[in-house]
């Protein structure tokens, strides 16, 4: 067991980078970075007050903190930190850090190009459905939605409802009649969904559909249920998929249409695409606006 331990005695920290760093250390907003070695930056962070944040390092042993936290403190060499006037601020320049040095340590924010965009175009008897992580051209593709963080709420929830939007338009009574590519965890990156019924292109409800796509209400939830209910699906062993469905179609609108739509709202955005890498920095915007 004490071969695993990663500090011998005692947190080597204060010893690395010096009693004196820390004693003077400003009480104010700002990001902090942490280096390795041979200087690689290992971590970007960010403090409303950067003298309790990087107290809480000093602090760390094997009994009281994470594997991770452990590991970034024994690795840590030089620290480095920005004042910042607000926290706002602060967060904003972590977020601009992070996507330009993408450190070993951060995983959030690091990577905004592999956020996604969903595109639906009507072509013919088919709706073609496409996840695309680079931005489309809203001239080809104009009912084009996102971007979109979250792989997992991303993927379920578009799956759910290329599932549900698949069961309006034929006649699906088990699981099983559903074609296997919809029937997977994660939804396909691209699909071509035949229209049966007429029922999805059909102005009202497609109304209701552009209206949830756009994060502006869930009408489109409640016209699904009513239409499996009076197919009486509800009653058979489906109904248990169709509401599990519904439960991840209203995550993936609360965290992704409904969220894009109040970050337009609240910081006055033009209709249309937000570009991946100003997501982050809207998210931190917006939970800064004031009224």
């Amino acid at each position: 067991m004490c071969a695993l331990r990663l500090f011998n005695s005692t947190n080597p920290l204060e010893e690395r980078v010096g009693k004196s760093f820390f004693d003077e250390l400003p009480t104010v907003p700002g990001v902090y970075m942490m280096y390795g070695r041979n200087g690689q930056l290992h971590y970007v962070g960010k403090a409303k007050n950067l003298r309790r944040r990087l107290f809480s390092y000093r602090r760390v042993t094997n009994e009281n903190s994470s594997r991770k936290i452990r590991r970034l403190v024994r690795m840590t060499y030089v620290i480095e930190i920005n004042t910042c006037k607000t926290e706002e601020a602060a967060l904003l320049k972590e977020n601009a850090l992070i996507r330009t040095c993408k450190p070993k340590f951060n995983r959030a924010k690091k990577s905004p190009e592999t956020y996604y965009f969903l595109t639906f175009q009507p072509v013919d008897n088919y709706i073609i459905f496409r996840l695309s992580m680079r931005q489309p051209d809203e001239q080809v593709f104009p009912f084009s939605y996102g971007s979109f963080k979250g792989h997992r709420t991303v993927r379920k929830g578009t799956g759910a409802l290329l599932r549900q939007l698949y069961l309006l338009e034929h006649d699906v009574s088990t699981v099983f009649e559903f074609p296997t590519v919809l029937t997977n965890n994660l939804t396909p990156l691209a699909y071509k969904l035949p229209i049966c019924r007429g029922l999805v292109t059909n102005k009202s409800f497609r109304q209701k559909l552009a209206s949830f796509l756009e994060g502006r209400t869930i009408d489109f939830l409640e016209t699904l249920i009513e239409q499996v209910r009076k197919r009486r699906l509800l009653e058979e062993y489906l109904g248990r998929l169709i509401l599990k469905d519904c439960e991840s179609m209203k995550y993936f609108f609360d965290r992704c249409l409904n969220r894009n739509f109040d970050l337009k709202q609240k910081l006055g955005l033009p209709e249309g695409l937000i570009p991946q890498e100003k997501l982050d920095d809207y998210l931190v915007q917006c939970a800064y606006k004031k009224g």
